[in-house]
Order: C-alpha cells, then structure tokens, then sequence
C-alpha cells in the first residue's frame, strides 16, 4: 500500500482511509479481513446521532442492530482477533450470535461515544466484506416494449447473418430479448432482512428523489442508440452495450446510487453511474447463459472479436421509450412474463 495514497472507502459524506495490517495467521483470516478501517477523516463526531441508542437495565449504552449471518465471521476474525481489536479500541462489548443462530449483534459500553464508534465500525467491516460478495440483485430499468424488441432482434439477425465468418458470434451470446433493461447499479442481499432493506430504500428513493424529479422535469424518457465497450481493444470484447441517452435518468440514477450508498448497502466504486443496457456477452455462451447458476468465479470467458459489429453497426437505433417502472431485480431469475423476477417494483 502507498502510505501517501491510501485506498479510500467512501460511505455517504464520510471518507475512511483503510490501512492493511499483515499477522502471522493471516493464512486463518476469513476473506474480508485483509485490512481494517480507521476513523472517519473529515468528521470530528462519532454519529452517536446516527443510531438507536439506548440504555440498559445495568445503566450502559447499547445498540442492537441487524448484520446477515453470512459476516458474522468477518466481524469475530480468526481467533476472535477482530472482536477483540474492536473492542480494545472503542472500550466496548461486542457480542456475536453463536455460529448456526441469529439475532441482532448487540454492543454494550460505558457511553454512548464508545457504543456508537464500535458499531461504525463493524458496520464498515460489512459494507467492506459485502462488496466482496458476487451480486444477486440489481436496480433495472425494463426494456423490454415491443419496438426496442424488436429492433433488437433485427439487430440481433444482422450481426449473425451479414458479418464475415472471422468476425461471426455465437447466437448464445446475445442478451433475450424479453430481459433488455438498463443496470443502475448491483447489490449483495444476503438475507431476507437486506431484500426487505433494499425494497423500503427503493421505496424511499421514489418518493425523495424521482417524485420530486419527475414534477420538475416530467417523464423520463430515454433513447437507446449506438454501442459501446468498456476495455480497450474492439478486437477482445467481453460485453458489448447499447448507449443510453437521458439526462434525466442519469440525474436520477447517481441521486439513487448516492442514497443506496448512505444506507450502507454498497460502496462507492465510482463518481456517476454508467447507464447502460447489455446486448451481447461473453458469459452468455451456451451453458453459460443468464439462468445458469454458475459463479462468475467458474465461468470462464472467451472475448469475441467486435470490431466489424461496431464499424457495422455502431450508430444502431434500438428506439425510444418512456421509463414506466424501477425493479430491485434477481439475478438468475425469470418470472411469468419473461423478465427477471422483482423483489420490489416502483411504478413512475
């Protein structure tokens, strides 16, 4: 690590600096524990005013609060060496639910100062090992009208029937054309209590951010047209996308991304959202496709050649629409009418 640029974790309006600290059992660390988090660099409080905080029959501060079972170990560390560590830094009790339960983590202290900082902590350990998690859900706008249909499709014939055999691509690859949708951004939902979390943060950014968007602006209509790639060599492609182009949703989608941010189900990994709808991947190929239950850590891609189809057809018009709804969709999932299926759904 460059002691004079440290990695940064951003979460809200507070910026932590993550140092890395190295032990002789990192070899037992749980995947998470690579480094720890220290306090926030640009605020002077501990955001005792940021949580329940309340007093207990013994007259000591607690807070109890929700952590998907799936961190538990990231929290306790190897030998407990995590825990303790907090602990020892915030002079507070942490405790754990025992491996196989759950329950809320509960942290007990002699103020509310030391309560407070030991859950800012632990909260930081699980936004840090969450965004280690492959995603299961992401924020999508549907697609899938007719007319984008179908000029996909014929986008879809063009590129497999008229391209040279050296550039052909495997019908596979292509994404179906009832699941089309722009990807706002992804999450690692753990449990039913973080789908829940997610769909009333949904809920929330409806009423707070695109309501009040929507009055000033009116409907958010988009244009989906030309294609895109996102590394540097149009002749070793992994995914290839259709440009969207709406100021309004791109407002709309880095105020949502911000406020997901906030709420500690994500970290922020970039400055604006990049909205975009995925037409042909590499993961796609037969087997290989959106409904296999296979980690991306097991599948293996074979980057096609993309050269001619953006010579070809880098200007394609898929069309324009008016955004109706936002899903929390699932990842690896079809519902009745083709689409992924909702966790929760915001109607515009």
């Amino acid at each position: 690590m460059d002691v004079l640029s440290p990695q940064l974790m951003w979460i809200g309006t507070r910026c932590y600096r993550v140092n890395q600290c190295k032990s002789t059992e990192d070899s037992l660390q749980p995947e998470g524990e690579e480094g720890y988090v220290e306090d926030d660099m640009y605020r002077d409080d501990d955001g005792e005013d940021e949580y329940e905080i309340e007093v207990n029959e013994a007259g000591k501060y607690q807070t109890a609060f929700h952590v998907p079972a799936v961190f538990y170990a990231m929290i306790i560390g190897a030998k407990g060496q995590t825990r303790q560590r907090l602990e020892g830094e915030t002079k507070a009790q942490i405790r754990v639910p025992k491996q196989g339960t759950t329950g809320d983590i509960v942290v007990t202290g002699v103020s509310r100062k030391s309560v407070a900082a030991a859950r800012s902590r632990i909260e930081l350990i699980v936004i840090g090992a969450r965004n280690k998690q492959q995603f299961t859900h992401f924020l999508s706008v549907p697609l899938n009208t007719a007319e984008i249909m179908k000029r996909f499709v014929g986008f879809r014939e063009q590129v497999l029937t008229k391209l040279p055999v050296a550039f052909s691509v495997d019908e596979t690859l292509f994404q179906q054309p009832e699941k089309l949708h722009i990807t706002l951004c992804t999450l690692a939902l753990m449990d039913n209590e973080d789908r829940a979390s997610a769909a009333q943060i949904l809920q929330d950014c409806q009423n707070t951010i695109l309501k009040p968007l929507l009055t000033e602006s009116g409907p958010i209509e988009i244009h989906v047209r030309g294609l895109e790639y996102m590394n540097d060599d149009p002749h070793s492609v992994d995914v290839l996308y259709a440009k969207i182009d709406s100021s309004i949703l791109q407002t709309a989608a880095d105020r949502m991304y911000d406020y997901f941010i906030s709420n500690g189900l994500m970290q922020r990994k970039y400055d604006h959202v990049k909205l975009h709808a995925t037409l042909i991947n590499s993961l796609f190929r037969a087997g290989e496709g959106e409904g296999a239950e296979l980690k991306d850590a097991e599948r293996k891609r074979i980057a096609f050649d993309a050269s001619e189809i953006l010579r070809l057809y880098g200007n394609y018009d898929f069309g324009k629409t008016i955004v109706k709804e936002i899903h929390l969709s699932q990842r690896f999932s079809t519902s009745c009418t083709g689409f992924y299926e909702a966790t929760a759904i915001i109607k515009l």
